[in-house]
């Protein structure tokens, strides 16, 4: 009796004539579900290489996703902003109430455009972004307070005036010109010319006067309010006097009366009485020039001559010595902080007299330098190297 053939082990590749789907699960899904096993294994056994490969999967796709939504936005429009077309500005045209005005505004918003109402002739305002101001005549007397590096031709540059109607409003600018203090009010016109308080007697014919100018120039100056046809003025009102002047009174100290030491005697060449900077030049009401200096510089005798003063006044000028040149010229060294010569001292050119400092009138430390001939002031840029 023969012997039944044995079953052999399903192993590799199924024959052609092994296709049943048993044959094909049992061999297939073991093999399937390690590789699946194996796969994801590896992908979340190592972050190095899938991290990367998900990033630049996920931009790409961003990228791909924006430009489809603009490609199917760009098929719509929009009536918000189909239906608004720009302003259009219309400037008002004659007879604007008329008929055929009417008829062509309501022509131009029937096809769409937005007209701009210009009623009762209005100018509309240009956009513009800085801020002009104009040049208009001021309306009367207004006020100034100084602020921090003010100077009297500094504010009369500012407002457009002469130094001399800053100085002339103000009494306490006028004794001082050179002296302005950070918070003082300051007067100001609003043309060129003097600020007068009438006094108890006072006509404008003797105002016209004292400031050389005609009576009619006050009488018939706007800012002054004065009714024709006596022009009547009070005691205590204010006029301003257009283009008036007031003289010029230096000030003067006590001089030295003893006799003139021998030899003493300028040789008319001056030099510079300290090494310094210019902080105010010479002009009407400073008829000097200031030189800035720290405290305690020596000052030097621009020329040789005898002291004929030294020491205190109480005119502004603070310690000061005045020099004698024996020639007509005289040299004022004003506001020092100390003082090293006597009157009716021989002093040589170039020799030292003080120091510089800021007594008096003075707003910091320098040297108020002048030069007088005859008792006038002089500029003394015209006599310095």
């Amino acid at each position: 009796m023969e012997e039944a053939p044995r079953a052999r082990p399903f192993c590799g590749w199924p024959g052609k004539k092994s296709l049943s789907p048993y044959h094909w699960f049992k061999w297939g899904f073991p093999r399937a579900f390690a590789r699946v096993l194996t796969a994801l294994y590896g992908i979340t056994g190592d972050r190095r290489y899938w991290v990367p490969l998900l990033a630049r999967f996920s931009a790409h796709l961003a990228i791909i996703l924006m430009a489809l939504l603009a490609a199917w936005m760009a098929r719509f429009e929009w009536p918000a902003l189909a239906s608004s077309p720009p302003p259009v500005y219309r400037p008002p045209e004659p007879g604007r109430n008329s008929l055929i005005s009417l008829v062509a505004r309501q022509h131009r918003q029937s096809v769409g455009q937005v007209v701009l109402d210009t009623t009762d002739d209005a100018i509309l305002r240009e956009a513009q972004p800085y801020t002009i101001i104009p040049d208009r005549p001021r309306l009367g007397v207004i006020t100034y307070t100084v602020q921090p590096g003010d100077t009297v031709l500094s504010i009369a540059e500012l407002f457009g005036l002469h130094p001399t109607t800053i100085m002339w409003a103000d009494q306490a600018i006028e004794d001082a010109p050179d002296l302005l203090r950070i918070g003082q009010v300051v007067t100001i016109l609003p043309i060129d010319g003097v600020y007068h308080k009438v006094a108890a007697g006072e006509t404008l014919e003797s105002i016209a006067e004292k400031y050389k100018v005609s009576p009619e120039a006050i009488a018939q100056c706007e800012y002054n309010n004065l009714k024709p046809p006596d022009y009547a003025i009070t005691e205590g009102m204010y006029l301003i006097v257009p283009g008036g002047e007031k003289p010029y009174v230096p000030k003067v100290v006590t001089s030295y009366t003893g006799s003139v030491p021998e030899g003493a005697r300028g040789t008319g060449r001056f030099q510079w009485p300290v090494l310094g900077t210019i902080t105010q030049g010479y002009w009407y009401g400073h008829r000097a020039i200031d030189i800035g200096a720290p405290t305690g510089s020596a000052v030097l005798a621009s020329d040789g001559g005898f002291v004929s003063f030294a020491g205190w006044t109480n005119i502004g000028y603070g310690y000061l010595i005045v020099i004698d040149h024996a020639n007509g010229f005289a040299t004022y060294y004003a506001h020092l902080s100390g003082i090293y010569v006597a009157e009716g001292q021989s002093v040589a050119r170039g020799d030292v007299i003080g120091a510089v400092g800021s007594t008096g009138w003075s707003s910091g430390p320098h040297l108020h330098f002048e030069v007088r001939y005859y008792g006038e002031q002089q500029n003394p840029r015209a006599y310095l190297p």
